[in-house]
């Protein structure tokens, strides 16, 4: 009896909370040397903090940054095309030349065709303001609800407002354009010599790069690596920009057909945005949608503009593009790039968004040279 009892006392609990809850650890493994534990420990940690050094430097340096590498990506997406003209006997002080003043009168050409639009959309600001108020009325409730809980908590939602006095408003709003059009000023300057300089002097830039390893090895990587980095960012950006073309048209003919106001100033948001995976249609979202609120009598009506550009953008990002582009470039990961974007946007604003697919691309390249390896298909 009593071994029969001591068998019950050692028989291991069943049932199903200690089969859930069970905390002991399933095969451990001792460590083999925990010198070489603090080892590894030690260089993670220094690149830990190697990392957040630059990632530092990266934030305070943005404003000489920024303009410089956008003249970079520009001048090496036109790279493989410059060098062509060059090679016939064009100086290469000219080319450069004539890429910088064709890129000014694009600018140009496009404020001149988009300052009447944006004008005016901003002067009817308070328009759309109260057509937003008076559509969304079925958020009454809620909106009550969240003063009651306020009021609740101790909180006067009638003395929270703040109080506009419109000289203070125009004053702090000249206080702060004023240094951002001067820094604007400054960056566009440097974007525009770097620009300049790095086109002119293209073939004594790979030269000194290329030389700057002693191996014939390592200089003939160096060059592979250049010249990849070079046809896929001229290639992925170039024909992104002609697909963006013909988006930001069929953007015109939507607007004009659903009677929104200004349709060239939708094409226009629709060409630039999409430079921008992900979060560039989402803002043209968010805009048409607003607009229809103030075209539209009923809110129903005000989704059609929304649904009808994200029909067109599901067409043009998940069929059209990887049709045309291929699949080298957008091998990378969906998430990579949704979180590039996301990190580079929070660093940088919205250049670091536009940054972030060529910095990927560049990345992605260097990568597939320094540890080249094949993928091997797994079974689904």
């Amino acid at each position: 009896m009593a071994e029969a009892s001591a068998n019950a006392t050692a028989k291991p609990r069943t049932n199903w909370l200690d089969r859930r809850f069970n905390l002991t650890a399933t095969d451990p493994v001792p460590f083999q040397s925990a010198t070489y534990f603090w080892r590894v420990a030690a260089l993670v940690s220094t690149i830990v903090m190697a990392v957040l050094m630059f990632g530092t430097f990266l934030y305070f340096a943005r404003p000489l940054l920024l303009p410089v590498l956008c003249a970079i990506v520009v001048g090496m997406t036109l790279g493989p095309y410059v060098g062509n003209v060059i090679a016939r006997g064009v100086p290469s002080w000219l080319v450069a030349l004539l890429v910088v003043l064709g890129l000014i009168a694009i600018a140009n050409i496009a404020l001149i065709l988009l300052a009447n639009p944006a004008t005016e959309m901003l002067r009817r600001m308070p328009e759309i303001a109260t057509a937003i108020k008076d559509k969304l009325h079925v958020f009454d409730q809620p909106v009550a609800a969240l003063q009651q809980l306020q009021i609740a908590f101790g909180a006067d939602p009638d003395k929270s407002g703040v109080e506009l006095n419109m000289t203070n408003l125009a004053a702090g709003v000249v206080t702060i354009i004023t240094p951002a059009a001067v820094q604007f000023v400054l960056q566009f300057i440097l974007f525009v010599g770097t620009l300049f300089f790095f086109i002119m002097g293209r073939v004594t830039f790979r030269r000194h790069a290329v030389n700057l390893f002693s191996t014939r090895d390592s200089r003939l990587r160096a060059l592979k690596i250049l010249n990849d980095i070079e046809s896929n960012l001229s290639g992925y950006l170039m024909v992104v920009t002609a697909i963006n073309v013909c988006l930001g048209m069929v953007a015109i003919l939507m607007a004009y057909l659903l009677g929104l106001p200004y349709p060239l100033l939708w094409g226009a948001l629709a060409f630039a945005l999409n430079y921008v995976p992900y979060v560039g249609p989402g803002i043209v979202y968010v805009l048409l949608f607003l607009v229809g609120l103030l075209t539209y009598p009923t809110l129903l009506g005000a989704l059609a503009p929304p649904a009808v550009y994200m029909a067109i953008t599901l067409v043009e990002g998940q069929f059209l593009t990887p049709a045309i582009v291929g699949r080298q470039v957008l091998q990378v990961h969906p998430l990579a790039i949704f979180l590039g974007i996301g990190f580079w946007a929070w660093l940088w604003g919205p250049l670091g968004a536009f940054l972030a697919m060529p910095i990927l691309i560049v990345a992605r390249v260097v990568f597939d040279h320094l540890y080249p390896q094949s993928i091997a298909d797994l079974p689904d």
